[in-house]
């Protein structure tokens, strides 16, 4: 057994939970990136899966630059906002 069937499954698991801490920051604390960071692990999770799958490195390489663009903007919310808010 290699490592990376151990790996990748476990990474899977935590990037869908930290999707769901995103989406508790977005619905409950109304905070916009909440909603960019739990769509950017929601695609990391789903750019495993189909790796997993054998699916083309180029269409995994789309779908890593779409998720990179989301949580580049949702950083770039967090920077924005202002202390205590």
């Amino acid at each position: 057994m290699t490592l990376s069937t151990v790996i990748t499954p476990v990474a899977m698991v935590l990037e869908l939970v930290v999707c769901i801490m995103g989406l508790y920051a977005g619905y409950a604390r109304k905070k916009t990136f909440g909603y960019l960071f739990a769509a950017t692990f929601l695609l990391f999770a789903f750019f495993d899966y189909l790796g997993t799958m054998g699916v083309s490195a180029d269409t995994l390489a789309i779908l890593n630059v779409i998720a990179i663009l989301a949580a580049l903007a949702g950083m770039y919310l967090v920077l924005q906002e202002k202390p205590g808010n």
